[in-house]
């Protein structure tokens, strides 16, 4: 589970798009639509319109989340593939859902980005959610918590364990991570 982290300054939009959804939703359909080949597993990932739609519906009032979407395609080819899920609702066009991870290394803060590519006749992406903490810390406290007897306060390094269950808002982060 080793990739390198995104490096960035938190100015790479701009110029682009303004830190609003509609704005980003226009520069992601007109600019980043198409297809990008993930480093680690060699997929040929392709955002469409519909995913640049869905990843500026949600966190809209988040700025770091609206600075991180022109990162998007360095996202999908530095990120490592995690787990996958079969689609358990019948409505949604994917039959499964991927889970990669990447770091994210923005304006001197640290981030775990999940990325989620949609599967059927090809993988697509889907959504992308940043959550607050380096990557690296973030799997070592999920080691720490696996434990059966670990602490249940602090990892080996004096940093957070269990407690990054109850500050880190992506469950679904924390649910596929524990699973590798």
């Amino acid at each position: 589970m080793d990739s390198q982290p995104v490096i960035s300054s938190g100015m790479e939009y701009d110029g682009l798009y303004e830190l609003n959804n509609k704005s980003a939703e226009k520069y992601l359909r007109d600019n980043i639509r198409g297809n990008y080949i993930n480093n680690d597993t060699g997929d040929i990932i392709k955002v469409t319109r519909k995913g640049a739609e869905k990843v500026t519906r949600h966190d809209a009032e988040n700025e770091s989340h609206l600075k991180s979407l022109a990162l998007i395609p360095e996202f999908i080819r530095q990120s490592i593939f995690i787990t996958e899920e079969v689609n358990e609702k019948e409505k949604n066009e994917y039959d499964v859902f991927r889970y990669y991870v990447v770091g994210l290394r923005m304006s001197n803060v640290d981030y775990t980005v999940k990325i989620v590519v949609g599967v059927k006749n090809g993988y697509t992406f889907y959504d992308h959610a940043l959550t607050p903490i380096e990557k690296s810390k973030l799997l070592r406290s999920i080691d720490e918590i696996k434990r059966p007897f670990a602490s249940k306060e602090f990892s080996n390094d004096g940093g957070i364990a269990s407690d990054v269950l109850s500050v880190c808002k992506d469950k679904r982060l924390i649910s596929i991570l524990q699973t590798k």
